[in-house]
């Protein structure tokens, strides 16, 4: 049997605009850290995929002196857009045949579990606000329910994409007098005009359309955060919508899984959104006070990334029971509701 310090075990946090990689041995010692692009396969197709997983994974080993021709013992990708088995399965796949020695086994999630499983035991909820959003409920036996997570066509609600593509299009509509913004776009305007360079409407076309890039779009709602810093109205409304709907996710959550009202519910609150916390919290807080589905609630931000929870996955898949797993320690409280308090 091998010792768990001869175990090798890599897990990858994957999102639309970049990605973590990281090694463990079997005890839970961090071996390795190597940054990466995006690995959304639904964004980048699977073989680029597959490609730059591979291309981390050769980065970790060289750090390490690990032979080329040993992989490693099991790989946890835990990346947006893996949310079914199908197209799971077809990564792995893909891997095996084009990687044949970057690792002996896979086990492939979305990016909400490897966010779960790096801060929370058992149960609990992971709510995404990054590039997109998505949110996932995980129940103590193993089950689970989602909200969102289906992309900017249908959703990603509350995340920095949904924030600049609805101050764009209040922009729009209100120069066209389609409809008058609900505040002044001024301000928001001239953030866009600066960021993509550009003078009007038309030359704002292909930002939209032929040279889209949902990852570059999802940057404007930084400057927009630095809007609500200086009070611009407009800025602060769209923060207002998006704590709005990242709330919705819980509760959307809680109606299907009415067991936890009386529970001191953990939600992992992951993606850089969540930084502009204090321009989300009151219509946050007001939306789920008015739904009355939960009692109490604690956010938490992860302190370290979500390829640890990714390396769990890994450590699970191979049962690595030596694998020594710190829930509590990655990951802070910044915030706790409780209803009686409000």
């Amino acid at each position: 049997m091998e010792k768990p310090e001869d175990i090798i075990i890599g897990g990858i946090e994957g999102g639309g605009t970049h990605s973590s990689l990281i090694v463990m041995d079997g005890k839970g010692n961090q071996l390795a850290n190597i940054k990466g692009s995006s690995t959304n396969h639904w964004q980048i197709g699977m073989k680029e995929t597959a490609k730059r997983i591979a291309s981390m994974i050769d980065q970790a080993k060289e750090k390490l002196n690990i032979p080329d021709e040993h992989p490693l013992d099991c790989v946890g990708l835990c990346l947006s857009g893996c949310e079914e088995r199908e197209t799971n399965a077809k990564l792995v796949k893909t891997l095996q045949e084009d990687f044949p020695n970057i690792s002996k086994e896979y086990v492939v999630e979305s990016d909400t579990i490897g966010s779960l499983q790096t801060g929370c035991k058992n149960r609990g909820i992971v709510l995404i606000a990054g590039t997109g959003s998505n949110g996932l409920l995980v129940n103590s036996d193993g089950t689970t329910s989602s909200c969102g997570g289906w992309g900017h066509m249908m959703g990603d609600e509350g995340s920095a994409y949904w924030i600049a593509h609805k101050a764009c299009k209040y922009i729009f509509d209100d120069i066209d007098g389609l409809e008058k913004a609900p505040q002044s776009i001024t301000y928001v305007w001239d953030i866009f005009k600066n960021f993509f360079q550009v003078n009007n409407q038309h030359e704002m076309l292909r930002h939209l359309y032929n040279d889209f890039d949902k990852s570059k779009f999802a940057m404007v709602t930084e400057k927009i955060a630095h809007g609500c810093q200086e009070n611009d109205e407009l800025s602060l409304l769209l923060f207002s919508q998006a704590g709005q709907y990242l709330a919705k996710h819980i509760t959307g959550l809680l109606s299907k899984n009415s067991k936890f009202k009386n529970e001191k519910l953990r939600v992992i609150c992951v993606g850089s959104v969540w930084k502009s916390w204090e321009f989300l919290k009151e219509s946050f807080i007001k939306k789920i006070h008015e739904s009355n589905i939960i009692d109490e609630l604690i956010l938490l931000r992860l302190t370290t990334s979500s390829a640890v929870g990714a390396c769990y996955v890994a450590a699970d898949k191979i049962n690595c029971n030596s694998l020594v797993k710190t829930h509590d320690k990655n990951c802070d409280e910044f915030f706790t509701y409780k209803r009686d308090e409000y």
